[in-house]
């Protein structure tokens, strides 16, 4: 008998094992797949190839290794040649800045929606109504920041480039540039009446934001009484359907948010959508529409700078491997099919809008603009 206690042991501790797993392994998610059949090598095939690449099991997902292309060897996709993508890869505005104010370039609806980003950054805005956004500089202090790292970190010099990088003053030349708030929105009103997606996100967004301000007490803003109208919905369904990157991520923050009496749910038993999951699964569809999300994203080179999180090579990298549970990975995959197919199709009845008070526990904090991607 003593012969066969070890490998009976084995076995028990195996089965133990195997027992333990099913007990905690995530639950498994149906799939979605496109009704539609896109051009081959069109942004929706991009995107309905990557949403069924990302469709990863538990094991798969710890599995992953930052330093490969993303899962299963799925880079980041190329980014959408725009004057926006201009904006988003300049090292310096005022170049860009210079080349628009005043010309006709400028003067159509993204060149006034690329001018009103850098200015509501960088000028200086008389009778300012509306949050200055964070630019990061290089008075986050260089200097302590490099003495802050430990000499032996393997990944001191990525760190301290990744730094240079987001803290790169971009507004540097622009220092003396003046605008008037009623002006600055007369831009960002003219991009959307020219028909600009972006403009016309944010432009929604921002009168939410107003509407939330305007509600209630700082603590509260909103929570007890603004919520999204069904034409708000349908709205931001119709700028979804343009396929701008940034489009998408605006839609996908006010989406993703909290709204009074409205509750996202899914598929065929109407789950409650996890809303940081969701807003991913929106970066994730805007890198496969052409948002620039290579190892030179902001998100990307912030988390190496400040948290040492360097080996991702892109966007997708970053999530699935710093950002994200196992469980949160596979819902960030369904629901990006699930999007994607709606963009597609146009048929968006696997994601409803319940009214009625919400489930308990429904929330996402920190949905405010300036979502994930952004400089």
């Amino acid at each position: 008998m003593k012969k066969f206690r070890f490998p009976l042991l084995l076995a028990l501790a195996a089965a133990f094992i195997a027992g333990a797993w099913m007990l905690v392994r995530p639950p498994e998610l149906p799939e979605y797949t496109s009704i539609a059949t896109p051009v081959e090598g069109s942004p929706d095939v991009r995107a309905r190839n990557a949403g069924a690449d990302a469709k990863l099991g538990a094991a798969s997902v710890l599995a992953i290794d930052p330093r490969n292309a993303g899962p299963k060897g799925a880079g980041a996709p190329a980014t959408r040649v725009t004057l926006f993508g201009e904006y988003l890869a300049a090292k310096s505005y005022k170049v860009l800045y210079d080349r628009l104010n005043g010309t006709a370039e400028g003067q159509t609806p993204e060149g006034w929606f690329v001018l009103y980003e850098m200015l509501r950054k960088c000028a200086t805005v008389t009778n300012r109504t509306t949050r200055q956004p964070m630019v990061r500089t290089t008075e986050q202090k260089r200097d302590e920041f490099v003495a802050a790292l430990a000499p032996t970190d393997p990944l001191r010099d990525k760190r301290i480039t990744a730094f240079d990088d987001v803290t790169t003053n971009r507004c540097a030349g622009m220092d003396g540039v003046t605008i008037a708030q009623a002006d600055l929105n007369k831009m960002l009103a003219s991009a959307s009446a020219g028909g600009d997606p972006k403009a016309q996100a944010l432009t929604l967004e921002q009168e939410l934001w107003a509407e939330r301000r305007a509600s209630g007490p700082q603590t509260r803003w909103g929570r007890d009484s603004v919520t999204l109208s069904d034409a708000q919905i349908e709205n931001l369904q119709r700028i979804a359907a343009s396929r701008d990157p940034e489009a998408l991520l605006i839609a996908g923050r006010v989406l993703s948010n909290t709204w009074h009496d409205l509750t996202l749910r899914v598929g065929p038993d109407n789950q409650p959508v996890e809303q940081r999951a969701f807003m991913q699964a929106w970066a994730l569809l805007a890198c496969d529409y052409g948002y620039p999300c290579g190892d030179t994203n902001p998100r990307v080179l912030a988390g190496c700078a400040y948290q040492g999180h360097c080996n991702a090579a892109s966007l997708s990298d970053y999530l699935y491997y710093y950002g994200a549970s196992p469980n949160d990975s596979q819902l960030m995959s369904q629901y990006r099919a699930m999007l994607q197919n709606a963009i597609t199709t146009g048929n968006w009845s696997q994601i409803n809008a319940a009214r009625g008070p919400r489930p308990p526990g429904y929330g996402y904090a920190g949905g405010a603009p300036g979502g994930p991607g952004g400089r």
